[in-house]
């Protein structure tokens, strides 16, 4: 509900481009800096504790919105919400690790990230919608919307057994080193390192290229991110389905460089109409890529460190966010369409060279499960084609 609004909102407080750009620095340095900590936190104590004090933090962040009038003042709140945001998706994906058999966790994050990403097929509109009566009201919004988060999770979340105690031996250090930066592991960092680009782009340019260059208004911005999520959050189920069957590589390759002329029809753009298009073409593509590289991530997650694992992926993205919307401010100055093609470029990149590392993992140790349904796909379709 806040993404359309909150650059705006900043600009009509008296922000510069540069507070604009210092405000998604603090978030992103925060979320980077705390997110392998309160992963570790959540490894140790429990993830329900740890996701619902992220959640009554974002709520009171939300609300200190309102009073604020000093543009510096919001470097600080997004500093502290990224402490907050830092807190709930390693969390959140650890636990769904936890409760989802192997076999089916590309399936469980596809439908994971459908839910997640429903939330922009409301969020941004309502709150794009809302902020025509004044900006506030979409901070009022979301302050309500993270309470009901907070009662859900008390009541429908169980305290996990598998919370390791206090006093339970910790495997030693090297081998928790070893066990993080393995080499399938270090893929799934690159790729989320060029995915994460374009967070650092929509933090701090996006509201503002849509409204300066393609004349969208706040109402259509927020639609925007509308037509990226419905066909992502219907596609992401089917998605995780196929990252079950086939090789995770093989889906990662083919619908990750398929995003790299979409960043390049994105600084072509003129017209909102026509971004509204590739946004929801592009949900259709990411839904096919996300759920493979969360499943392979969590395949080579142990149980000990799975919220960690998640707080590195999460941090090592972060850093991508960070050195885009440090980057991208200076290109986008220049000329706006420049941003546009650094992303597909770096992108590209890191999904090509992180794709042919787990696909070279895969030829030596693919996960014999992982194969066997591979073979019994096939078989299945040979099959039904000579019955036919």
């Amino acid at each position: 509900m806040i993404n359309p609004v909150r650059v705006l909102y900043a600009q009509e407080h008296g922000a510069s481009l540069p507070i604009i750009g210092a405000m998604a620095s603090a978030y992103l340095v925060s979320d980077f800096l705390f997110g392998y900590p309160l992963g570790w936190l959540a490894d140790r104590w429990g993830r329900k504790q740890v996701i619902l004090i992220g959640m009554a933090a974002q709520a009171l962040l939300s609300a200190l919105y309102l009073p604020v009038s000093d543009p510096v003042l919001f470097i600080v709140l997004r500093f502290l919400e990224g402490i907050a945001a830092a807190s709930l998706l390693p969390a959140a994906r650890a636990l769904l690790i936890d409760a989802v058999p192997v076999e089916q966790q590309g399936e469980a994050f596809g439908v994971f990230n459908a839910f997640f990403n429903a939330s922009f097929l409301l969020g941004p509109a309502l709150g794009g919608l809302i902020a025509s009566l004044g900006y506030s009201w979409a901070f009022i919004g979301a302050i309500v919307i993270r309470l009901v988060g907070i009662v859900l999770v008390v009541l429908l979340i169980r305290n996990e057994p598998q919370a390791r105690s206090r006093n339970a031996k910790q495997p030693a250090l090297g081998s928790v080193f070893k066990e993080l930066f393995a080499w399938p592991l270090l893929a799934s960092y690159l790729i989320a390192f060029g995915d994460y680009l374009y967070l650092g782009f929509d933090l701090t340019l996006t509201p503002v290229w849509m409204h300066d260059h393609l004349q969208a208004s706040v109402a259509l911005i927020g639609l925007t991110y509308t037509a990226w999520a419905v066909p992502n959050t219907i596609c992401s189920p089917l998605g995780g389905k196929v990252a079950d069957r086939r090789r995770r590589s093989t889906l990662i390759l083919i619908f990750g460089l398929a995003q790299v002329p979409l960043y390049f029809l994105y600084g072509m753009l003129s017209q909102a109409l026509l971004a509204l298009l590739l946004f929801a073409v592009h949900g259709i593509v990411y839904a096919f890529v996300q759920p493979a590289i969360d499943a392979h991530l969590a395949a080579f997650s142990g149980n000990h460190v799975r919220a960690r694992i998640q707080g590195l992926y999460s941090t090592i993205g972060l850093i991508g966010a960070f050195v885009g919307s440090n980057l991208f401010i200076p290109l986008y100055l220049v000329n706006f369409r420049f941003p546009w093609f650094m992303m597909g470029l770096c992108y590209g990149l890191c999904i090509l060279v992180g794709g042919l590392i787990i696909r070279r993992q895969e030829s030596k140790n693919l996960p014999r499960s992982q194969m066997l349904q591979e073979d019994q796909a096939k078989a299945v379709t040979l099959g039904s084609g000579s019955h036919l």
